[in-house]
């Protein structure tokens, strides 16, 4: 029974049970669960359609569902397997075969995860990941009353780069550049790639001139040295442009922010690149 497979899974998980399959979807579409477990014992209700709509909703599409078949129900394990359940475990229930098949699917999950909220390229996060995390941290820096800063960064004159480098000597850029970010930003900061050449870094309880000051020393860990491509063969002189901008009071939202920074490092631009602008709001 599922308070069976509960109690199992009580020493090392958090386990909700619900009776009601319908009532399970919306809690699992709701919830922040890592795996759903589906009973193949339903006498009102048909499994495979709940492993389905899972599959189908765009906010469960991704977890990892097991199902709890009976032995010797092969045709349903099969139907189950083929309409992307994960994994399967069949009655009565050994709990470190239990143990063992979930642990694996919450390390899958994870890893995909990590994968899909970072860029490949350069380690950092990526867009998506920043999309989904910048409105916590201005909502929790506007509850405290809080200041935020967000820095816009990008590589200057990258087009030229890679056409003297080739997309290589331009990947070679990209990756020292994620580097020297990582190790010139605190701890505290969310760092990610915007796009192309461009990286945000986001910066809670931190004021504009801090965040300047920060933004400073970054520009000149840049310019500072030269980047190395072609295998470490040449060096190649880089610089960085950089626009940084703090919240300005409850009318803040992401987009605003972003939009705002955008401008900021625009400035930069014009004003001859390799600088910083902060500009007041």
């Amino acid at each position: 029974s599922s308070a069976t497979i509960a109690n199992m899974l009580r020493d090392g998980y958090r386990v909700d049970v619900e009776d009601d399959p319908q009532a399970g979807l919306f809690r699992a579409a709701d919830g922040s669960y890592e795996c759903i477990l589906v009973t193949s014992a339903y006498t009102t209700y048909d499994p495979l359609r709940l492993c389905a709509q899972l599959r189908a909703l765009d906010r469960t599409r991704l977890l990892p569902v097991m199902l709890v078949a009976d032995r010797g129900d092969d045709a349903m394990i099969a139907r189950a397997l083929e309409l992307g359940v994960n994994d399967y475990i069949v009655r009565p229930v050994d709990q470190q075969e239990l143990m063992a098949r979930l642990r694996t699917q919450l390390r899958r999950k994870r890893y995909n995860d990590r994968l899909r909220s970072s860029d490949p390229l350069t380690g950092l996060h990526n867009r998506r990941y920043l999309d989904t995390h910048l409105p916590r941290l201005l909502a929790r820096a506007a509850a405290r009353g809080r200041p935020l800063s967000v820095m816009m960064a990008d590589i200057d004159c990258f087009k030229a780069i890679n056409d003297s480098w080739g997309h290589q000597g331009g990947d070679d850029v990209l990756r020292e550049f994620a580097d020297r970010l990582r190790q010139n930003i605190r701890g505290i900061d969310l760092i990610c790639r915007f796009g192309g050449e461009e990286f945000v870094v986001v910066m809670p309880d931190t004021p504009l001139d801090v965040a300047e000051t920060v933004a400073e020393r970054l520009r000149v860990a840049i310019a500072s040295d030269p980047f190395t491509v072609d295998g470490g063969k040449n060096a190649i002189a880089v610089t960085t442009s950089v626009g940084v901008v703090a919240t300005a009071g409850a009318h803040d939202d992401p987009a605003t922010l972003l939009k705002r920074v955008d401008l900021a490092l625009y400035d930069a631009k014009n004003a001859g690149r390799n600088c910083v602008v902060a500009p007041a709001a």
